[in-house]
């Protein structure tokens, strides 16, 4: 293959990736999580009866879906294109969004949802593009990250009062039809005019040129960023299966907040355009602290970093749990987006400095499995006590103390970061 000059600018074309993730974060990952919520009680009203139980089965089965082929597709993305992994992503999200529009009872949205969207997450969501972002970045890594995954938290801010308003206004049937619009009109031609799979492609290099050479001669290299793993060997390694516990918490607490939130501060008696309000401004939160995790990734590593998000959201859980007023509920609202905006770009950094470049594909495919018994009990569970009780303070108050037994966690894995890089090149 015929490789670019190696350009002379000093511009780095990695941080056009980032763009283009935080897009596809605003648009793929955003809309679907940050939405669904609103969503919740006219599909539970109309598909089952009322059962918010039933309706949150159905994204339980899109994480185990989503589970199932990762390894698959985390396996392609090491060897093979991830713009073409994304591109077909974004196909299974549009029809997904399209069916749910004509979708009339609950097998055909355990179906849509379950297996379409499952599919077209896995592809276009956080596994094809990190795994893009990790080609591109080394040094930089952290706040790449994190500034790619900013586009979820910004569609956080927007998305509730934005759907709220158009449900009420068009009915969630067509309020589907207009995410399979918009979708495709804007994602395809973005990934394909823009995407690049790696650095290589136009003739740079990780972390680019002009940074590379200013460093190459302190720099020592890490090992294992090179090294293929084995599956055999990633399961008797303690920080996998440490990453994976503690991530897998944080995603099983993600989902039943962001699904039952707003139903809950409907609950406690405050208006929609309230609970809304108080969803964007988590999302806000969320937003505001990725730069802040980056940063400490980059410089502290991953340890206090995750320490620091498991805390934040323990803490807005148990808020959550005993809150009966507006601000109790913005408070508590606010502290979980801040230990938020570190699930993500934590995950990704921990584990790619445990695991390195060449295998993060795999292993993040397969670090799905291990996540997977947390993520899809929590929706279920806290539809369960809410279809028990009346109430989710159980339910918030269980996920507070799965946080913190999760803090144990950082104990068993690398830190990474400068911290450790000048310990390394000392």
């Amino acid at each position: 293959m015929r490789v670019a000059a190696r350009p002379t600018e000093r511009f780095f074309y990695g941080w056009v990736i980032v763009l283009v993730g935080a897009v596809l974060t605003f648009l793929g990952t955003g809309f679907y999580s940050y939405s669904r919520g609103v969503f919740l009680p006219s599909l539970a009203e109309e598909l089952a009866g009322g059962s918010r139980f039933e309706i949150a089965m159905g994204f339980s089965i899109a994480a185990v879906t989503s589970a199932l082929v990762a390894p698959f597709i985390g396996g392609i993305l090491d060897k093979y294109s991830p713009k073409t992994v994304i591109l077909v992503g974004i196909g299974f999200v549009t029809g997904s969004y399209l069916l749910l529009s004509f979708c009339q009872n609950l097998i055909q949205f355990y179906l849509i949802v379950g297996i379409g969207m499952g599919l077209g997450m896995t592809c276009m969501g956080n596994l094809a593009w990190h795994r893009t972002i990790i080609s591109w970045f080394d040094h930089w890594r952290g706040r790449a990250i994190s500034l790619g995954v900013l586009g979820a938290s910004l569609a956080g801010v927007v998305m509730p009062p934005l759907v709220t308003s158009l449900v009420e206004a068009i009915g969630w049937r067509s309020a589907f039809v207009v995410f399979a619009i918009i979708v495709p009109s804007i994602l395809i031609p973005l990934v394909i005019y823009f995407l690049k799979n790696r650095p290589e492609e136009i003739g740079e290099v990780r972390d680019g040129h002009v940074y590379s050479e200013a460093h190459k001669t302190t720099e020592v290299e890490d090992q294992t960023e090179s090294r293929i793993w084995h599956w055999k060997e990633m399961i008797r390694f303690p920080a996998f299966w440490s990453i994976g516990l503690m991530f897998g918490a944080m995603g099983c607490v993600y989902s039943a907040v962001m699904l039952h939130l707003f139903g809950h501060l409907t609950d406690i008696g405050l208006p929609g355009s309230e609970a809304a309000y108080i969803l964007s401004a988590t999302a806000l939160f969320a937003a505001l602290g990725k730069p802040v995790v980056g940063w400490m990734s980059d410089f502290f590593g991953a340890r206090v970093t995750i320490w620091m998000a498991l805390l934040f959201q323990a803490t807005s859980l148990i808020l959550l749990a005993f809150a009966s007023d507006f601000f109790t509920s913005l408070i508590a609202g606010i502290v979980y987006g801040f230990g938020l905006s570190g699930m993500s770009p934590l995950r990704t950094f921990a584990l790619s400095v445990a695991v390195g470049n060449a295998s993060f594909g795999k292993a993040n495919g397969i670090l799905r499995l291990v996540e997977l018994p947390l993520v899809i009990s929590a929706s279920p569970l806290a539809g369960f006590i809410y279809d028990s009780t009346g109430s989710y303070k159980m339910a918030f108050l269980l996920l507070a103390g799965l946080m913190l037994v999760a803090c144990i966690g950082p104990l068993l894995i690398r830190a990474g970061g400068a911290w450790e890089r000048k310990h390394r090149e000392g």
